[in-house]
């Protein structure tokens, strides 16, 4: 599956990084809290998108961030899912403020977007669950 990301101001992605990273270590800090929520996988999936997205942006030499890789399309869903289940739940909630959640909720929204926009195009076997996400977030994805 193809997932591309941007046009993003750089100092977005920086920002969203660095908050990223402070919600992978609170969930890996609260697993027990979390009940299953998420899999050792899915968060070590994330860490490392976090990280090559955050080292993309300092390399690259624009004021917009742009980036685009070819991921394994089983994983690209069992990562969206892991996301779309974080986000539904009252960990982050419970663990950030509101401002911190609404600052990097723009940046998210195009991971979100992308992940579905990448999926729709591989087929009906991943339609389900692309409607069901999509579902989950309503108005806030764009298509």
């Amino acid at each position: 599956m193809l997932l591309e990301l941007g046009p993003v101001p750089i100092d977005v992605v920086h920002q969203w990084s660095k908050f990223a990273r402070r919600v992978v270590v609170e969930v890996r800090l609260s697993a027990s809290d979390l009940d299953g929520l998420l899999s050792d996988d899915q968060i070590s999936g994330w860490a490392e998108l976090i990280d090559r997205w955050d080292s993309h942006a300092v390399a690259a030499d624009a004021d917009d961030f742009r980036w685009s890789e070819t991921l394994d399309t089983e994983m690209a869903e069992y990562l969206l899912h892991g996301l779309d289940q974080l986000l539904h739940s009252d960990h982050l909630k419970d663990r950030f403020t509101d401002d911190e959640i609404e600052t990097h909720w723009g940046f998210t929204l195009c991971i979100l977007q992308a992940f579905v926009d990448g999926l729709s195009v591989e087929g009906r076997c991943h339609e389900h669950y692309v409607d069901q996400v999509r579902a989950h977030f309503k108005e806030s994805l764009d298509h």
